[in-house]
């Protein structure tokens, strides 16, 4: 099971540059998860926690641990709450492996 993000967010994910991932909306999956972004599989990362809601404001001075920029956060909230998706114990692949996406209604991927 993992998780679709886009680039380059899913690289500094597997590569421990980025800490939390934020979302619309909170998961109840816990433990380790694929790295999934338009290249491929390419890593594992531990969800720790989930924290929040939050507001994009609310968001906007942590960007050292989220990466995105505050219009971003405020164009991807449209004025609903974020949830932070705590992330640990990045591993990143050699090279990205493959896979068809079949895309979950939790906002996870499994990998057919």
């Amino acid at each position: 099971m993992g998780f679709f993000v886009r680039e380059p967010y899913a690289s500094y994910i597997v590569a421990g540059e980025k800490i939390w991932e934020v979302r619309r909306y909170p998961t109840e999956i816990r433990g380790r998860v694929g790295v999934v972004s338009s290249r491929g599989w390419i890593g594992t990362v531990v969800i720790r926690e989930v924290l929040g809601p939050f507001s994009a404001e609310e968001l906007a001075s942590a960007w050292e641990k989220h990466r995105a920029d505050p219009e971003f956060l405020k164009n991807y909230a449209r004025g609903k709450p974020l949830y932070v998706w705590v992330l640990s114990d990045p591993e990143m692949f050699p090279a990205p492996i493959p896979v068809r996406k079949a895309p979950r209604a939790d906002g996870l991927a499994q990998a057919r």
